[in-house]
């Protein structure tokens, strides 16, 4: 029998609370955090930001100012306070059911992957890891969509009554409401474990509900939410209780953070490392791929209906449209989507908010990538298209086709989805005039959408006579120069294809008379001549690419050599 002082003090123990782990983590976080920013002093973080702020402020306003839209007549100011709450508060229940599906799918968070093989397998507790990470993507998300609402309420305000300060800050309420709303709904449908189908039957009653709110009077579900954008105008304090259920949602997520799936968070986690890499080299073709990724998005292993092969039919013309045949559903709704948003966006300019040019360009070159498949899957297999004896200009060339034809049916939906959506928008509609011009111009633009899209396909092909030596010694102003037009060169040639509409913006402007249709029916026509003329470039550049980039570079090469000559003859 052992027999023990009543003064001796037991065996010291380690200590096993929860806070030492935690204390741990942030220890560890707070150094990382060091060595990424290094010696930077927070008067230069400051300086920086103030001045991104100084020059970011002034080039609103002055992009503001140079629109020069006209201010709404009375009349189209009471349509918009009756129908714009609805159209609003369909933004934020796509929002919504963006942040379902991204839950359903293991959004919203994404870790790095120390932190998922080390930290998420560490006793420490799971809602005090994820806890910063939660708070960071809440704060970035915000930061954002305040920024792109305030930037968009900039501009809506030179149209709408009201002030510019005003709407500006109202507008950046509503994007931040926004992204409380994606970002609430990510964070409870991922921890409740709600399946794809389930969130995909919840998305689509919402949007019916919603849509039929927009084209009738019934309340929608989300109209408080957009009501909410025209606080620049007018108040109502019944739309508080949207913020207070974004907010309210935010803040089950968090609670509910524990129940994050560590398989799920570790599989996007090293995804969103790679979509970070791809974005940062601007492979836009790789961010297109790894973003299917992420929503587990898969072609179908059969495709919708299977060509026989015959004599008549070109093999990369059947290669082409199997390729297209295998989008699964999601990706043609997707695809409608982007076509029928271009087409509001250019009803939007007709009826004088020229602004929205940039989102039918924007739109238009999602759906190009979209469409461009296989010109894209022959690109990323350089050395089976090496193995053809076909020259590449020419194999790239026709792979255009089967896309261009495939267009067609999303040119028909958008120009449909044109002319309802300007019956509605019209005080007094001309439903012919309206068909005749978007039957005219709907399948150019979205071809020239296309077209800047298969120039950054293309640019992305790798060259086999470019000169390693050359790229890795270039100098930092051509570099950062190439990076910029590679940047630029697509979203140009796309914007150029929204450009059409003015044409007829410039027909139907009422200081040049009463328009005609005959009038606004041959602007349309001018303007698609000119866009068919673009597509033509773009064709004729994509089969000569290859040649020209050799004949340049053997014109340099003599140039070269000549230089090397008569300096070695002095």
């Amino acid at each position: 029998m052992t027999m023990t002082h009543p003064d001796a003090q037991p065996d010291a123990q380690p200590d096993q609370s929860p806070s030492t782990g935690v204390k741990a983590l942030r220890a560890l976080r707070a150094t990382r955090k060091r060595n990424r920013l290094g010696d930077i002093e927070w008067f230069d973080a400051a300086y920086k930001v103030y001045i991104v702020a100084l020059f970011g402020g002034f080039a609103l306003a002055w992009l503001s100012d140079l629109v020069g839209d006209e201010t709404l007549t009375a009349s189209q100011a009471v349509s918009v306070e009756r129908h714009a709450p609805a159209v609003l508060g369909m933004v934020a229940v796509l929002a919504v059911a963006a942040g379902l599906r991204s839950g359903s799918q293991g959004g919203p968070l994404a870790l790095e992957g120390a932190d998922v093989t080390v930290v998420m397998m560490s006793p420490v507790p799971r809602r005090a890891a994820l806890l910063k990470p939660a708070i960071q993507r809440i704060r970035g998300g915000a930061f954002a969509g305040g920024i792109a609402g305030a930037v968009l309420g900039q501009l809506a305000g030179r149209r709408l009554p009201g002030t510019p300060v005003a709407w500006f800050a109202a507008s950046g309420l509503f994007g931040v409401q926004l992204a409380f709303l994606w970002i609430g709904a990510a964070l409870i449908a991922h921890a409740l474990r709600v399946r794809l189908w389930i969130a995909t039957a919840i998305t689509a009653a919402a949007i019916a509900w919603q849509a039929a709110a927009i084209a009738t009077d019934v309340p929608g579900l989300a109209d408080a939410n957009g009501s909410l954008a025209l606080w620049g105008w007018r108040q109502h304090g019944i739309d508080l209780a949207a913020v207070g259920i974004a907010v309210a949602m935010v803040v089950i997520g968090v609670v509910l953070i524990a129940r994050t799936s560590l398989e799920a968070l570790a599989r996007r986690s090293s995804l969103v490392a790679q979509l970070r890499f791809a974005v940062t080299m601007q492979d836009l073709r790789t961010v297109v791929l790894l973003r299917r990724q992420l929503a587990h998005e898969q072609t179908r292993s059969d495709p919708w209906i299977r060509l026989r092969p015959g004599r008549a039919a070109h093999p990369t013309w059947r290669r082409g449209w199997h390729s297209l045949l295998r989008f699964p559903t999601s990706r043609l709704v997707r695809m409608g989507a982007l076509a029928i948003g271009a087409a509001a966006c250019q009803v939007a300019v007709v009826h004088g908010t020229t602004p929205a040019l940039f989102g039918t360009a924007a739109l238009t070159f999602v759906l190009g990538m979209e469409v461009l498949e296989p010109l894209s899957q022959e690109i990323d297999q350089p050395d089976r298209t090496d193995s053809f004896p076909v020259e590449r200009g020419m194999l790239m060339a026709r792979h255009l086709i089967a896309p261009a034809i495939a267009l067609v049916p999303f040119a028909v939906l958008a120009a449909a989805a044109a002319v309802i959506i300007d019956a509605a928008a019209s005080d007094e509609p001309r439903v012919g005039a309206a068909a005749a011009v978007a039957a005219i111009l709907a399948v150019p633009t979205m071809l020239a959408g296309a077209a800047g899209a298969a120039v950054s396909v293309v640019r992305d092909a790798p060259d086999p006579m470019a000169a390693t030596s050359q790229q890795t010694f270039m100098p930092p102003e051509m570099a950062g120069m190439s990076t910029m037009l590679r940047t630029l060169v697509p979203l140009v040639v796309s914007s150029l294809g929204a450009l059409s509409v003015l044409f007829v913006v410039d027909a139907v402007d009422p200081q040049f008379g009463t328009p005609t249709a005959g009038e606004a029916v041959g602007a349309a026509l001018r303007g698609a001549v000119m866009l068919m003329l673009l597509i033509a470039a773009i064709g004729v550049w994509v089969r000569h690419r290859d040649r020209l980039r050799r004949a340049v570079r053997n014109f340099m090469d003599q140039g070269r050599v000549h230089t090397q000559q008569q300096r070695s003859n002095r």
